[in-house]
């Protein structure tokens, strides 16, 4: 089976940044460890896709253990596509226009 590309939306990529920089203002450690979770995260989804629960949208879901963050991404045909890194407390589905 062949290994899917990932891509991440500018908006997913931006929540990422402004989570990184709220972390950091507060404890560099805690940005890293963020940006650490981030991308085991992101190993995870590539390695196996369908190992995350369906959500709406259509698409998949995983929730950081360590975070207040869910990672939606889309599977396309040779594209793993994350269309948001969402805050536990924003405003639900408010991603969904990124969505094709």
């Amino acid at each position: 089976m062949m290994r899917k590309s990932l891509r991440v939306h500018s908006q997913a990529q931006n929540e990422i940044n402004k989570a990184f920089d709220w972390y950091f203002e507060r404890s560099p450690q805690s940005a890293e460890a963020f940006l650490d979770e981030i991308g085991d995260s992101l190993k995870r989804i590539v390695a196996g896709p369908h190992r995350f629960p369906i959500s709406t949208k259509n698409t998949r879901r995983l929730v950081l253990a360590k975070f207040p963050y869910t990672v939606f991404f889309q599977e396309k045909d040779a594209t793993i596509l994350v269309v948001a890194v969402a805050h536990a407390k924003r405003r639900p589905g408010y991603w969904g226009g990124r969505v094709r």
